[in-house]
């Protein structure tokens, strides 16, 4: 919606596939909603040739009383009333619309305001359209653009009070479970209402199926497991559990996070599974951001040491909810140093214009109008898959996943300024990909071309909005919505040699 209104009034002023896991797709019986009205119109009248026959075949006194009473005759008043109550509920429809669609255009004309105004130092300007947006838009309203606007107005404002006071400091989850678990909860509402992050884990899982092949000890790392907790690795168990040639001898998962409480809630849920399904299974909890941890591993203090001939695969989900990683090289460092046979990466297409094709998240550098800007498009296309999903105005798992999730990450991207809105030692646009092939790790594909695009169109149905490109050149998933691309999976491989590095 609100990329429509953009684009019209008021942008004008500014190779071997494991068919087990094909089966491990999670949909929510409620996502998908639809609704069908019919209705018909008519009215009695009498046709001409009717009156001729009357006149033929009866007398002449009782015709008088018949074409009196005729239904076409009678009834035209009630349909002359009936028409001019149709039209003027016609009109009044016509009119909301008008009237929806001028507000929605108001709210971001007064939105791409106050961005402008705040990128140059306005604060009184972008104050006041601040408090006519308070009036105008509620994270509780039907519309999504309007949802939309709210989160996008209370970043702002909480943008301009860091301005003035400087009260706005780093998102953080350090020493707060209780964060985690919200953000958690939000999470799951989101992993249930859209199929993205399904998508998503569906081929990372794949992937890591395709490294583990054959392999007899196996070693998952997950850099960031607060926001999905044991939900990812959940449905890889099962897989490799009844892979072909048997099991693994020895599963091992270490966990990255901040929150102790979720790593030990979800090293237990994927115990008890494990013991479920038969599999050899340990977990290790490591409460640090892995860019904190990289100075201490090689000590073997921090992470479990590398066994010989153990098989790792690395996850890593790049997002904006909070400082996550830390100092961003120093988890890439983390990762050349465990050598894995795979790393997948799931991170979010926020380009800085419409122009930049190389895919990287824009909440990682450049000036607050680009922010905002490619933050406004990316957010507007990810509130209407959620609002197509569950289009009831009062759904409380959309409203969670919107709030306690999107709303969080639009927050983060926009509010707080400065090399500390994301971490000091965050990456730069495109950078990141740079760094780790500068560390030995090269472009992976897993499966077929055929493969990947039969499994997640599964995942992602077309029909309801739902967009998976797959990129020739790299091997490089996209998901997106109607076109527009929201998040990016890659695959890499360390390489040892010299041709690697």
């Amino acid at each position: 919606m609100i990329n429509h209104l953009m684009s019209g009034r008021v942008v004008s002023d500014m190779h071997h596939h494991d068919s087990s896991l094909g089966l491990m797709q999670f949909h929510d019986p409620h996502q998908y909603m639809y609704s069908s009205s019919s209705s018909t119109a008519g009215g009695s009248f009498l046709p001409h040739h009717h009156a001729a026959f009357i006149k033929d075949v009866a007398p002449a006194e009782p015709l008088v009383e018949i074409l009196e009473e005729a239904p076409g005759a009678a009834g035209a008043p009630a349909m002359q009333e009936e028409r001019k109550v149709v039209d003027e509920a016609a009109e009044e429809e016509e009119g909301e619309e008008a009237a929806a669609e001028s507000h929605g255009v108001r709210m971001i004309a007064l939105l791409m305001e106050c961005a402008v105004a705040m990128s140059v130092g306005n604060l009184a300007d972008a104050n006041g359209a601040l408090l006519e947006l308070s009036q105008m838009a509620s994270p509780y309203a039907a519309s999504c653009g309007e949802r939309l606007v709210a989160y996008f107005a209370r970043a702002l404002a909480a943008r301009l009070m860091s301005s003035w006071v400087g009260v706005c400091a780093p998102l953080s989850l350090q020493q707060h479970d209780d964060a985690g678990i919200v953000i958690h909860a939000a999470f799951r509402a989101f992993y249930n209402v859209a199929p993205f992050a399904r998508a998503a884990y569906l081929a990372c899982n794949q992937a890591v199926l395709d490294a583990f092949r054959g392999q007899r000890a196996v070693h998952i790392v997950d850099l960031d497991m607060v926001p999905g907790g044991a939900l990812q690795w959940l449905s890889l168990l099962p897989a490799l559990a009844a892979r072909p040639g048997g099991p693994p001898a020895l599963l091992r998962v270490t966990g990255f996070g901040v929150s102790a409480a979720l790593l030990h809630d979800a090293g237990n849920q994927l115990a008890g599974l494990a013991g479920k399904l038969g599999l050899p299974f340990e977990f290790y909890a490591v409460a640090k951001r892995p860019g904190d941890a990289a100075a201490a591993v090689s000590s073997g203090l921090l992470l479990p040491g590398k066994r010989p001939g153990e098989a790792v695969a690395v996850h890593w989900l790049r997002h904006a909810l909070y400082d996550a990683a830390g100092d961003e090289a120093a988890a890439i460092r983390l990762a050349r140093w465990l050598e894995p046979r795979v790393m997948t990466v799931v991170d979010q297409e926020r380009s800085l214009s419409s122009s930049s094709s190389s895919g990287a998240a824009a909440d990682d550098g450049g000036s607050f109008l680009d922010r905002f800007v490619s933050a406004l498009h990316h957010y507007s296309a990810a509130f209407d898959s959620l609002g197509a999903a569950r289009p009831a105005g009062d759904d409380a798992s959309r409203h969670l996943a919107e709030n306690g999730m999107l709303g969080r990450e639009i927050g983060n991207v926009l509010a707080i300024a400065g090399p500390s809105r994301s971490g000091r030692e965050r990456l730069l646009p495109g950078s990141w990909q740079a760094e780790l092939a500068r560390h030995g790790f090269l472009r992976a594909r897993w499966g077929s071309g055929g493969a990947r695009a039969q499994m997640l169109a599964g995942a992602c149905p077309a029909g309801l909005g739902y967009t998976v490109a797959d990129d020739a050149h790299d091997g490089t998933v996209r998901l997106g919505w109607k076109g527009t691309p929201l998040y990016a999976v890659s695959t890499w491989t360390w390489c040892a040699t010299t041709h690697g590095h």
